[in-house]
């Protein structure tokens, strides 16, 4: 079974990345990307990696954080007087 899957997944991959390289770059994954030349660079992929997660997954909470602590502009509180 597994031969079998192997040379099919094969035939059906073989031509995909035949297609990839030598200067092609019609209908290749990521080559439109802006960032496509240091996702062959492991460590600016990483740095890119985490400046984009960083502020796609951090902004929504710093703006509802925001959002919470600013003063609307209502009434100021009463004062606490202390004693009777």
């Amino acid at each position: 079974m597994w031969p079998t899957l192997r040379s099919s997944v094969r035939n059906i991959c073989a031509p995909l990345s035949r297609s990839c390289h030598h200067g092609y770059s019609g209908g290749c994954p990521g080559v439109n990307l802006p960032w496509s030349k240091g996702m062959h660079n492991p460590m600016r992929f990483t740095l890119f990696w985490v400046i984009i997660g960083t502020v796609g997954f951090g902004a929504p909470w710093l703006v509802v954080r925001h959002q919470m602590l600013r003063n609307t502009g209502g009434p100021p509180p009463e004062p606490v007087t202390q004693g009777a």
